[in-house]
């Protein structure tokens, strides 16, 4: 497996747990018990949300920072608003709070910001999904063997 950060590998362990390998990080992810799971680890929405907020505090750092505006106070907070209809999806709701030192005529750049980042900009404009299924015979080039 390549050790780039775009590319990770996700295998099941026991029960609802999934063992993810990025790069050199390792998560463990798992359902809550209410639904077959031990918690042992976030769930993978869970993770979606840890995403887009990193993503959004990181974009909201670099426009305060650029601006020469304090950022060390910065917090962002990530969740979900029930959808309006039974139809649609859950609104992902991302809060920025920054210092009350930050001009009113700045909040329209810091929102942009969190807007702008690769993650959350991609979630907002809907990234295409490609599913390539691969099988993992004896002989085949993907082999399952990389457990490290």
């Amino acid at each position: 497996m390549p050790t780039d950060l775009s590319r990770a590998h996700i295998k099941r362990m026991d029960g609802r747990k999934l063992r993810c390998q990025i790069g050199q990080h390792v998560i463990i992810t798992d359902r809550k018990t209410a639904d077959g799971g031990t918690d042992a680890g976030c769930t993978s929405g869970e993770l979606l949300l840890v995403a887009a907020g990193s993503c959004a505090a990181g974009s909201s750092r670099r426009c305060l920072q650029e601006r020469g505006l304090p950022f060390d106070d910065l917090v962002v907070e990530v969740g979900l608003k029930p959808a309006a209809s039974a139809s649609s999806r859950d609104v992902i709701v991302i809060e920025v709070f920054v210092s009350a030192d930050i001009p009113k005529h700045d909040m329209a750049l810091i929102e942009d910001a969190a807007l702008s980042g690769g993650v959350v900009s991609r979630l907002a404009l809907g990234s295409e999904i490609e599913v390539l299924v691969h099988r993992t015979d004896a002989g085949s080039e993907k082999k399952d063997d990389k457990d490290a």
